[in-house]
């Protein structure tokens, strides 16, 4: 075989099998990604200058309370009867573990503000209650309640 011979070797990479893998990949991760998320789904309410807080989980316990007024400790499911009590075993497991509190944004405020007060007779001094920050030039639900004037937005 000659250099310029037309049944010369070829020496290209089959692509196919590789993109085969990658959209398997993409497909996994795809599935897998909203697992991973921890505790209970809730639609937080969005506010502004949100502080960021610690997702250790031997650092904190998550309560969340959904709009329908159930309540979760991580993802299982937990009455109020059940939950002062199971605080306290958390909190006597490691002192400085923090209450993360992630209420529904259609959650009622007094069950907030009772979460709050079963997790002061628990032990807690103070609960973080977890809310999605407003970006920059987005439009939240503080810009669209009545102001003081009774008229809405700024």
């Amino acid at each position: 075989m000659e250099i310029g011979d037309s049944r010369s070797l070829k020496a290209e990479i089959n692509v196919t099998p590789l993109v085969d893998v990658m959209l398997v990949m993409l497909i996994i991760f795809i599935l897998v990604t909203p697992l991973l998320q921890k505790g209970m789904g809730v639609t937080l309410p969005a506010a502004r200058n949100v502080a960021a807080v610690s997702e250790n989980e031997d650092q904190i316990v998550v309560v969340a309370l959904t709009a329908a007024g159930q309540l979760f400790v991580g993802k299982d499911p937990v009455d109020e009867a059940r939950l002062e009590a199971l605080l306290r075993s958390r909190l006597a497991g490691n002192s400085a573990v923090q209450l993360q509190i992630k209420a529904d944004r259609n959650a009622h405020f007094k069950d907030v503000r009772n979460l709050i007060k079963i997790g002061r007779e628990a032990g807690f001094s103070g609960a973080a209650l977890v809310a999605d920050e407003i970006k920059e030039g987005e439009a939240g639900v503080a810009d669209l309640a009545p102001d003081a004037t009774g008229t809405m937005g700024r």
